[in-house]
Formats: C-alpha cells, sequence, structure tokens
C-alpha cells in the first residue's frame, strides 16, 4: 500500500538575477515532521551546454536553513516566495525529489505568492518556521 502525506505546505523560492531578471535558483522547502528536519531541493538555473544538477539540504535547524538559503541566494536579489499545499506527497522526504516538485507546483496547490521581495532574515525564518508548525495528519 503506498502511502502519502495528506497535506504538506512546500514553499518555494525562486531568486531572480539583478542584471538580466531570469531565474537563478529555485528552492523548494518543506518540513519532514517524521524526521523533525527542514529539507531543500534545489537546482541553479540552466547554462548553455550544462545541466544543472538537483541538489538537496537537510537540517533540524532553522537557523541553519536561513544561513544555507542566505549563503545560495545573492542579497541583491530579489526572490519570489509560493507557498503551496501538496496533497500527493510521497510518505517520506526521501522520496520527494526536485522533479516531482517542479512538475507538480500547479496553480490549485497554491496559497500565496509573492514577488520582488528582498530576502530579509526576518522574513525568511518567519515563513520557514510556518513550514513546521503547519500539517495534518490524516491517517
Amino acid at each position: 500500500m503506498e502511502f502519502t502525506v495528506p497535506d504538506t505546505l512546500v514553499l518555494k523560492i525562486v531568486e531572480y538575477d539583478e542584471n538580466t531578471n531570469k531565474d537563478d535558483t529555485t528552492l523548494y522547502v518543506l518540513y519532514d515532521q517524521s524526521t523533525r528536519c527542514y529539507v531543500i531541493r534545489g537546482k541553479r538555473r540552466e547554462v548553455p551546454n550544462l545541466d544543472s544538477c538537483v541538489y538537496s539540504f537537510e537540517c533540524k535547524s532553522v537557523n541553519d536553513l536561513a544561513d544555507f538559503i542566505q549563503f545560495v541566494i545573492d542579497r541583491h536579489n530579489y526572490v519570489s516566495y509560493i507557498l503551496y499545499n501538496y496533497d500527493n506527497l510521497p510518505a517520506t522526504s526521501d522520496e520527494v525529489t526536485f522533479d516531482f516538485l517542479s512538475s507538480n507546483d500547479e496553480l490549485s496547490y497554491e496559497i500565496a505568492g509573492y514577488d520582488r521581495e528582498e530576502l530579509k532574515r526576518h522574513d525568511l525564518v518567519r515563513n520557514l518556521r510556518m513550514l513546521k508548525n503547519i500539517f495534518n495528519y490524516n491517517n
């Protein structure tokens, strides 16, 4: 029997290069209640003749998570925040891939979206804490 998590918030952060206004980095952030860890699935933009590889990051601390995000996103660039409510995630975060998230980030799952925001630590940490504190168990 395949188990899916009933609904889980996923925060998508898209960084836009200040010079080109093209997307530079995409991060999906979620909180895995079973391991009590924050999880990132991320990918840098594609460049000619080079496929960007996806990467993952896991940690227990919201501050460590914010440190990582502030390291991979240029402080001069703007970001978009999109909050999704996925109802079809696999049971464990190990099974949640960047490709799965990007192919399922549909408008029907979107709760809110904010464009051209500055990446301010206070706002970032507040948004990340929200992921940890909102989760529904239906099984």
